[in-house]
């Protein structure tokens, strides 16, 4: 007696109607691509009065994450009670913080960021008028 079926084609699935193979999930970025710092925000010049708080603020980008210094003058600036430096949680913003600033923290400021591919840097005038006495 002769099968109704001709072949076995008709019993294999289409390739169109196997499962896709899952999609690769997204990666963490990839490890090899490495970028010198770059200023997405640069300082401004400012002038203050005495007794005023200061904030200088950039925002940098750069794998890896460049190193931040501070310099007033071209000497770094002596962190303490009145000066700090401080790195914003969301990454890439740092902020030179000085509280009630005095006329000899009147200068010209720069920010370096450095990583093992480059070194940038910007810079602005602060400048701390006396306030009426």
């Amino acid at each position: 007696m002769a099968s109704p079926v001709a072949s076995d084609e008709e019993y294999l699935s289409p390739p169109e109607d196997l499962p896709e193979p899952p999609a690769p999930r997204a990666r963490a970025p990839d490890p090899g691509i490495k970028a010198a710092p770059a200023f997405e925000a640069t300082l401004s010049d400012q002038a203050v009065l005495e007794g005023q708080d200061v904030s200088m603020s950039v925002r940098v980008r750069g794998e890896p994450k460049p190193i931040i210094y501070w310099l007033r003058n071209r000497q770094p600036v002596k962190y303490g009670r009145r000066h700090r430096a401080v790195e914003e949680e969301d990454g890439g913003a740092f902020t030179l913080r000085i509280a009630a600033a005095e006329i000899t923290d009147s200068g010209y400021y720069v920010c370096k960021a450095i990583n093992e591919y480059g070194t940038r840097q910007c810079e602005a005038k602060l400048e701390v008028r006396g306030g009426m006495r």
